[in-house]
């Protein structure tokens, strides 16, 4: 018997620019859109179901890593801000107000709040067991949808798929200073398309507003080319010389546009 799939929305639109615009290339659509689409109605479910325990999605995250790390359950914010993929300046908003409703304790350091040691607290970790009975019960009704060979098919793509971004960017953000930069190959590549001239160096691409990067004076659009004496034309080199033991702070060298500037910045402790 033959199976007839339904449209959805993204058949809909795709239907629509492909009449409009037959010469565009709506493959990348077909997938990007449905998760993205996807994605919202996930979000939506799993906010709902945190909201009923006072919780946002963003706290769950924090008390799920720290317990699932084993005693003492406890992590630096630096380690916090990796495990989850945040900035400096999200972080520390977010185990504020954690710390003051008593969900977790840090161990904080004058010197460098990232180096603080976030610890789940009794009260975290009581919410915690309640939580999650809950939300995986949630996650497996969003997922009714699909049978077990569909759900282990999408598994295996969306790990190949996930490896892919975590091997390709991996390199790419200094979460503790809050900044988003791009290598240096595309670095030349945007600064040739305004006329500037070639430079090897690490190109800024975001800066996190409140971050340590933001603080320092890096804007959008600097090109980073040497830390202190060193030239470091690569996103490896420049992350080594920001982690200079030796150092609390470095002298940043930066081009913006073609003007050459030194910044004084945090490095990495």
């Amino acid at each position: 018997m033959l199976v007839v799939e339904k449209k959805d929305h993204i058949d809909r639109l795709v239907a629509k620019w492909s009449s409009e615009k037959p010469d565009y290339d709506l493959a990348p659509v077909e997938i990007i859109g449905r998760m993205a689409r996807i994605m919202e109605y996930v979000d939506r479910a799993l906010e709902a179901k945190f909201q009923e325990f006072g919780l946002s999605r963003a706290s769950f995250d924090v008390l799920a890593t720290l317990r699932r790390e084993g005693p003492p359950y406890a992590l630096s914010q630096r380690d916090l801000m990796k495990c989850l993929l945040r900035t400096s300046g999200s972080m520390s908003i977010r185990i504020d107000a954690m710390e003051r409703e008593g969900l977790v304790r840090r161990n904080s350091q004058a010197e460098d709040r990232r180096a603080s040691i976030v610890s789940l607290t009794e009260k975290g970790s009581k919410l915690l067991e309640q939580v999650v009975p809950e939300h995986l019960l949630n996650e497996r009704s969003l997922l009714t949808g699909l049978d077990q060979p569909a759900r282990k098919e999408l598994v295996l793509l969306l790990r190949r798929w996930l490896v892919s971004f975590e091997e390709n960017n991996q390199d790419q953000t200094l979460l503790h200073l809050g900044i988003l930069v791009v290598p240096p190959h595309v670095a030349l590549r945007r600064r040739r398309a305004v006329g500037l001239p070639d430079k090897p160096g690490v190109l800024v691409h975001a800066v996190e507003p409140g971050g340590l990067g933001e603080d320092a004076g890096l804007r959008k659009g600097d090109l980073i080319v040497g830390v202190g004496s060193q030239d470091t034309p690569t996103f490896m080199a420049l992350r080594k010389a920001l982690n200079d033991p030796k150092a609390k702070t470095q002298i940043v060298r930066v081009l913006r546009g073609a003007e050459p500037l030194r910044l004084s910045i945090c490095s990495a402790k």
